[in-house]
């Protein structure tokens, strides 16, 4: 899950990096220039060969330096118009059908309608893009070859580094203005689709009286809109909020009329946010309060969650650091997503109730519990605040201040626990976070349609490399296969991890050999096997096996490593060293795939 990974400084994730992508251009210029020399060797002999490829490779160089960007641009406008007699503003009539369905078969009932519609529009706008712009990229330079069009260009004195430049700027550009139209109407949908309010009718409310008998606010529930309601709870001025529900929440108002009071409910709250959290490290406790390397499973086969016990000292406890009284000066805003598991049904329509405490990691010292109630489908907010009473040793409480008392070199320890007996909290790293900050949708929403933009890039810059020396229908067929390859580039990764390290938890299930063992033997991934001296060779070549496929996995771009939806999506900020990160990656396989687009070229002859 891209929310649960460590995101690296950019600084610091750039120097390692940057040393791989040179290691793996220098093997792969390595084995070009040691086939190509095979080749030429099998027709001129090994002397004429290495000359040849001396030559070449001299010129190449040459042919790059001498690159001149008033021939590039012009290359570039060329490929523009090209694109717009092939109609590839069909796309965006296509995109508005999309979206005039879009309002018909997504259900803005749902659970979570602000993860629903942006996950569909930011996918819709992905595919719609990076499909026409591949069209256009393979389908480009084929064309000009057959008829015979490219010798107009390649005859006069224009290189090849220039064409294949000229092009992929060219049909980014058009793909630039496409993306640029659709995540405009994108946002206005999303934006069009989430918004909804409710009535707070008179007849809805009832007014609460404190121990006096004086008036101490309103208490009542919101008209039903878009399958929900919202408790609401008010002052005594008529002012407050409604209860989160779904995700957001809504302001209320109040004013006076001819009959009393009448309740105004704003829009919603919470759906469309860009919050920036600070997250802590997570650990169990088992039934007797011991640590665990993991929660109680409830037999879910995605076990991302683990679950505690309630009504046992079973706990989920997480570690905050960095923390600062300059941050969270007037206490720490702590936000949850909690799942529950019954095993009774109990009152349905009421959540299962729990404890927070909050305790200082060095001292042991610990705040008296606050009660809680988890809801399935929804981020519960709770405020920590500065100033909470404090459990002593012989039972007595006394008032304690959270900075000073509390945390401890910035770290800071919450402990979640259950108290209903055989009932369950199901939680995961990323459920709990600190709220540190917020942005702006409408930027984060620019962010994602950038690591579109990425992808494009990326695939336009591959379509234009195959197309240099393979026919339309090949090229295609290579750049989808060099794409779905790199799908797995992340899953290679963690199975090479996973054998090098031994632990199975990594990627269950073992390198290829081990995997065509438990299909023929039906053996499940979850089990281990006996570490018997024939499993150990098959580990061990498996390893082996692994380990080229783990090179070669990273010379693939992974398009679902570009995307970054599911931030968007959730309501977290896109952090700006991911954003610097995918902007390197993209550049480095952008500048790979046009100079090996322009050798192919050149090799090709096309001006003979």
């Amino acid at each position: 899950m891209v929310l649960e990974q460590e995101i690296p400084r950019f600084s610091a994730w750039i120097g390692p990096a940057l040393l791989s992508f040179l290691l793996a251009a220098s093997l792969v210029a390595l084995f070009a220039a040691a086939a190509t020399w095979l080749v030429q060797a099998v027709a001129s002999g090994p002397l004429e060969a290495g000359d040849r490829v001396y030559r070449g490779v001299r010129t190449a160089l040459g042919d790059f330096a001498g690159i001149a960007t008033g021939r590039v641009w012009a290359l570039a406008r060329l490929a523009v118009q090209e694109s717009l007699r092939r109609n590839v503003l069909v796309a965006l009539a296509v995109f508005a059908v999309v979206i005039l369905f879009a309002g018909w078969f997504l259900d803005p009932a749902n659970v979570d309608p602000g993860r629903l519609y942006l996950g569909f529009i930011l996918g819709a706008t992905n595919l719609l893009v990076c499909t026409v712009t591949l069209l256009l990229a393979v389908f480009s330079l084929p064309a000009d070859i057959k008829s015979k069009a490219i010798q107009t260009v390649a005859t006069k004195p224009v290189r090849t580094g220039e064409i294949v430049l000229g092009r992929i700027i060219g049909f980014t550009l058009v793909g630039t203005g496409l993306l640029l139209v659709m995540g405009l109407v994108g946002w206005a949908f999303v934006v069009r689709s989430v918004s909804h309010t409710h009535e707070l009718l008179k007849t809805s409310v009832r007014e609460v009286l404190d121990g006096d008998g004086n008036p101490a606010g309103f208490q009542g529930r919101t008209s039903a809109e878009r399958g929900h309601r919202h408790f609401v709870s008010l002052d005594a001025a008529g002012g407050g909020r409604a209860e989160t529900f779904r995700g957001h929440r809504h302001a209320i108002t109040a004013r006076q009329d001819g009959e009393g009071l009448a309740f105004e409910v704003g829009p919603p709250q919470g759906i469309l946010e860009a919050r920036r959290p600070l997250r802590g490290r997570l650990v169990f406790l088992d039934r007797q309060g011991k640590p665990a390397e993991k929660g109680i499973s409830v037999g879910a086969e995605w076990t991302y969650r683990q679950y505690i016990e309630g009504g046992t000292a079973s706990a989920a406890v997480w570690t905050f650091e960095g923390l600062s009284e300059r941050d969270f000066s007037g206490g720490l805003p702590l936000e949850m997503t909690i799942r529950v598991f019954r095993t009774y049904k109990g009152t349905i329509t009421e959540g299962i109730h729990g404890t927070l405490q909050v305790r200082n990691p060095s001292t042991q010292l610990r705040s008296e519990a606050f009660p809680i109630v988890a809801r399935e489908h929804t981020i519960d907010e709770f405020w920590i605040p500065r100033t909470m009473n404090t459990v002593l040793a012989d039972g007595r409480t006394q008032q304690a201040d959270l900075f000073t008392d509390f945390v401890s070199d910035g770290r800071l320890e919450i402990w979640l626990q259950c108290l209903e007996p055989a009932q369950y909290y199901g939680v995961a790293q990323a459920d709990f976070y600190l709220r540190a900050g917020d942005g702006s949708f409408a930027v984060n929403y620019a962010k994602s349609c950038l690591g579109i933009w990425f992808a494009m890039l990326i695939v336009i810059s591959l379509g234009v490399m195959f197309s240099t020396f393979l026919s339309t229908p090949v090229a295609l067929v290579a750049s989808l296969a060099v794409l779905l390859i790199g799908q797995f580039r992340e899953f290679i990764a963690r199975l090479f991890a996973s054998q090098v390290t031994g632990d199975s938890t990594i990627a269950p299930g073992g390198g290829p050999i081990e995997s065509l063992y438990r299909i023929v033997t039906q053996t499940s991934i979850t089990l281990e096997l006996d570490p018997t001296p024939a499993v150990q060779v098959m580990k061990l070549t498996d390893t082996v096996l692994l380990a080229p496929m783990r090179v070669a996995a990273g010379l693939f771009p992974s398009l679902s490593a570009l995307g970054t939806s599911d931030f968007v999506a959730s309501g977290f900020d896109i952090p700006g060293d991911l954003l610097a990160a995918h902007a390197a990656e993209t550049l480095a396989f952008v500048a790979a795939f046009c100079i090996a687009g322009a050798l192919c070229l050149r090799a090709r002859e096309v001006a003979s």
